[in-house]
């Protein structure tokens, strides 16, 4: 069937020049972006002539595009209205402009030439196949899935997948078989290559080999051969067989596993091995895997389901340089992860020392799941590093990655002439070792990256503690020199005021102990000591900071790499059926970026076994910070305990000295009023206020003699009264001090 021309972008009015796309697809692609609203949409226009045919084809993708709404469905939008005319009798289709360029041009890049990334493979599986699911749930079957019909569009700074291109789309009505022949023929179902009836399992087989091409670089089958070529050869494969290759005799090799190497961790390798396997059966009834029982939903897409919902945490052992993959359970705890790290490494749960990319340690109270973010795929997407406790010097660089057995080949003897088919195959796993040379160092230097933002957290915890223990030193040195000069001075006070008959012994005693707990306690505020450690502590992170190898040192294995993609894209336009070539400048590139790891490594681990050691040293000067903190806290609540007491013990004296005025104030008002006369009541008042007379002339006078004798009788009485009182006064005076508690000085 005769295709269309190349997609261009041409100028219109006030719409901007596009780029110009691959070939591909039905009709003339024009690009526009409106100047105003910024809206990027791609315009398919029709040829110049164009069949009854084609025109109902057409229209037919028109309709179907209408009618879709899916994220990963490329959307169809309002044709601008100075563009809103028909063209040959048909109208023009107008869809959202996806930036990111098509499938097949990421493929061809030469850092892709043994498969894309496991984020990209995984990100492009979910999302190709939500397409394809709706796409079937809408019974519309595409029939011409292949890279080129797969765009990539960029989205609140995630790659989104789309599928496009549905002029070979076809309505599927229920129950009913198609006959027609479409679709490319390297990623054509068996069934639609033989011209026989089909179904929506055409998709599935299209839909694996291209995920296989992303995985390995290259087609499933005899992928240097054209389809006609090989469809006789591969029709007799096992069920389970999902690659072949041709031998140096000729003969076709098949395997049931994907080929090496790849970017595939091995928690992924086999249940991916398991849904090619249903997607590439020859058998269109077996294709697929048939139906679930329970759900009627295709078991290669509840398998799909199952492998990018597997939570796996991807650990790097920077004690070997090797990377750990581990399927999380179900709510499983992070001691049962170490538990495994532990059997698997050797190295004990308890010194190990998990962290973060940003340098935080995992919370040992919260689930493995931590170790996992949400939304993102792939080992090469997100890494957790271990560490251990145990060890402050790490005796890197390790060995290199092992090189496979091609590329071993062409290092053994660089001038073997090899054929250019095959000398594709051997270059392009060469780049990707170098390119793993590369990724190896990376890796590993965020590692260190790691570790160094865990020891600028240990240090800055140290530096709170210090602050705090420095300020907590300070405030007690106050309170020691208010508080001896306060004791020096209520001393002086109490030597003084002894001479009013106010005195204790014990209390004289306990303040003098007072004094001397004093004097021990400011010794807690001698920190100058660990002072001097953190000063020493923070100088050397500083310079580990500023050190050259605190920064990225590959830069000579990029430029290497850049020089290996080179040299393989140079390879790649000349015809594999003419000429031979030798690999003697790949075999210098893979040597000299062997020499760089080794060199970049060695001053890495060395940074990092430094970058351990100052840590470990923050690690044991925290618990002596918090010892001399504790000690600090503890001499500040004895002192305000002591200083407590001598405030109750001063009050106490306040309310002795306070009880004597009173008992000296009563004494003195009893005396005064026994002492002043008082007027008998018999005694007229006009005269009683003075008695000129003597006791003895008051007895001679007969007519006087009873009263006069009466008065002398009362006199003696109040003056026996008197005396009594007095007498009292005395005795309670010299009791008062016996009589208060003096218990609470003890």
């Amino acid at each position: 069937m005769e295709k269309p021309p190349l997609q261009q972008a041409v100028h219109c009015g006030p719409w901007e020049h596009r780029e110009r796309l691959g070939s591909g697809g039905f009709g003339n692609v024009n690009l526009y972006r409106h100047q105003e609203t910024a809206e990027k949409i791609a315009i398919k226009s029709c040829r110049l002539e164009l069949s009854a045919k084609n025109k109902e084809r057409w229209c037919h993708e028109i309709k179907i595009m209408g009618k879709l709404d899916h994220p990963n469905v490329v959307k169809a939008c309002s044709v601008p209205e100075e563009m809103n005319f028909l063209v040959n009798d048909v109208p023009l289709l107008a869809m959202e402009y996806c930036s990111g360029g098509d499938l097949r041009k990421l493929l061809n890049k030469p850092e892709n030439c043994c498969g894309l990334k496991e984020s990209q493979v995984l990100y492009l599986l979910s999302d190709v196949g939500s397409g394809i699911q709706y796409l079937h749930k809408n019974r519309i079957i595409h029939r011409d899935l292949k890279p080129e019909n797969i765009v990539l569009q960029e989205c609140s700074g995630k790659i989104v997948h789309k599928i496009i291109d549905l002029g070979y789309a076809k309505d599927l009505d229920q129950g009913s078989l198609c006959t027609s022949f479409v679709g490319t023929l390297q990623y054509l179902a068996p069934e639609l290559f033989e011209n026989k009836s089909y179904t929506v399992t055409v998709d599935y087989w299209s839909l694996g080999t291209m995920v296989f091409e992303c995985i390995a670089g290259f087609r499933p089958f005899l992928h240097n051969l054209q389809p006609v070529a090989w469809h006789e050869k591969i029709k007799k494969k096992d069920s389970k067989h999902i690659y072949a290759c041709e031998e140096m005799a000729g003969d076709v090799r098949f395997s049931s596993h994907l080929p090496q190497p790849n970017n595939l961790s091995r928690i992924i390798v086999e249940p991916m091995e398991n849904w090619l396997q249903l997607m590439l059966n020859w058998d269109p009834q077996q294709r697929g895997g048939g139906l679930e029982p329970q759900t009627k939903r295709p078991v290669c897409f509840a398998l799909m389901d199952h492998i990018l919902n597997i939570k796996i945490v991807h650990i790097l052992n920077m004690t070997s340089a090797k990377i750990l993959s581990f399927p999380l359970k179900p709510e499983e705890s992070l001691h049962s992860l170490q538990s495994r790290i532990q059997q698997e490494t050797g190295i004990s749960a308890c010194t190990q020392e998990l962290l973060l990319e940003m340098g935080v340690s995992l919370d040992p109270r919260k689930p493995a799941s931590q170790c996992v973010i949400d939304g993102v795929k792939g080992w090469d997407s997100y890494m957790v590093y271990l560490f251990d406790k145990s060890k402050t010097a790490y005796e890197g660089p390790f060995a290199s990655r092992s090189l496979s057995e091609c590329v071993n080949y062409i290092v053994q003897d660089s001038k073997t002439q090899l054929p250019i088919a095959q000398l594709r195959k051997v270059w392009a796993e060469a780049v990707h070792y170098v390119s793993g040379l590369k990724d190896d160092y990376s890796r590993l230097f965020q590692g260190q990256r790691a570790a160094m933002l865990s020891l600028l957290r240990y240090n800055a915890n140290m530096t709170k503690m210090k602050n705090t223990m420095v300020s907590a030193s300070q405030q007690l040195g106050a309170k020691l020199n208010f508080f001896q000069q306060s004791i020096l001075i209520d001393l002086d006070r109490y030597s003084d005021q002894m001479a009013y008959g106010i005195s204790s012994e014990k209390m004289l005693k306990a303040w003098k102990e007072m004094e001397e707990k004093a004097i021990q306690s400011a010794k807690a505020a001698e920190i100058g000591y660990l002072d001097d450690h953190i000063m020493v502590l923070h100088t050397e992170i500083v310079e580990l900071q500023r050190s050259p190898y605190a920064r990225r040192q590959g830069d000579v294995m990029e430029n290497l790499e850049q020089r290996a993609m080179e040299l393989y894209k140079q390879l790649k336009p000349r015809s594999p059926e003419h000429g031979y070539s030798d690999s003697t400048e790949m075999v210098k590139i893979i040597i000299q970026t062997v020499q760089s790891q080794d060199r970049v490594l060695k001053e890495l681990f060395g940074h990092l076994s430094k970058l351990l050691g100052c840590k470990q040293k923050i690690i044991d000067l925290l618990p002596r910070i918090e010892m001399a903190l504790n000690n600090i806290k503890e001499a500040d609540a004895s002192l305000m305990q002591m200083q407590g007491k001598r405030q109750r013990e001063i009050w106490h004296l306040l309310k002795i000295a306070c009880t004597q005025s009173s008992a000296r104030s009563l004494v003195t008002s009893s005396f005064e009023v026994s002492a002043t006369p008082q007027t008998p009541a018999w005694c007229p008042q006009t005269t009683c206020g003075n008695i000129p007379h003597s006791l003895s002339s008051i007895t001679d006078t007969k007519e006087e003699g009873e009263p006069c004798t009466r008065m002398i009788a009362e006199n003696q009485e109040y003056l026996g009264r008197l005396s009594t009182l007095i007498q009292e006064a005395r005795q309670e005076q010299s009791n008062s001090m016996m009589s208060l508690d003096w218990s609470w000085l003890t």
